[in-house]
């Protein structure tokens, strides 16, 4: 891609992203952010929709970033290292991840990450243990839901407990699915 192209719509962002902490969504026009990027309004719609549209793209980069992230550090499993690598980086991030997770009508960032969690849970193999009795679909759900609340919670308050914190605790509460995944490997 043209790196023209690439800085217009960086800065299309940036400003978006600004201007979605001062006022808010609804009240966001494709003017607004024209006038703040420097940039006449056409050129806007050379690259987005509409607002709408560049909420979408929005959203999209910054879960790439984070699966990205936590791709290049941690394994894909439930291991303590691949959610203290998400907490990390929601604590370098925390103002933007704050924002996608607050804003109203942002549902669509919130059911994003949590069918990247599902499916992550699906694919580590983490809870298909014979020992496990209830419905895979069931526990997958649980374990998915439960993440994602626990992030939500220590994102919309401020981070009230280091990385080391809520990862240990999360780890804690997960101990019987990450001690079969454990004994399931070492059957393998």
């Amino acid at each position: 891609m043209d790196r023209r192209i690439e800085k217009t719509r960086q800065v299309i962002m940036n400003t978006f992203i600004d201007l979605l902490a001062e006022k808010g969504f609804e009240k966001i026009t494709v003017i607004d952010i024209a006038e703040r990027a420097n940039i006449n309004r056409g050129t806007f719609y050379l690259h987005y929709v509409d607002k709408f549209d560049l909420l979408d793209k929005c959203i999209e980069t910054y879960i790439e970033l984070l699966l990205n992230y936590c791709a290049n550090s941690a394994d894909k499993n439930l291991s303590e290292r691949a959610f203290q690598s998400v907490f990390e980086y929601l604590e370098k991030n925390f103002t933007i991840y704050k924002l996608l997770l607050n804003n109203e009508g942002f549902g669509f960032f919130r059911s994003r990450l949590y069918s990247i969690i599902v499916q992550t849970v699906t694919e580590g193999d983490v809870i298909k243990s014979k020992n496990i009795v209830s419905s895979n679909d069931v526990t997958t759900h649980f374990l998915a839901s439960g993440f994602i609340g626990v992030l939500e919670w220590w994102i919309n308050n401020s981070m009230p407990c280091s990385v080391q914190e809520v990862t240990e605790q999360l780890m804690f509460l997960l101990e019987p699915y990450t001690k079969q995944l454990v004994s399931h490997e070492s059957d393998i």
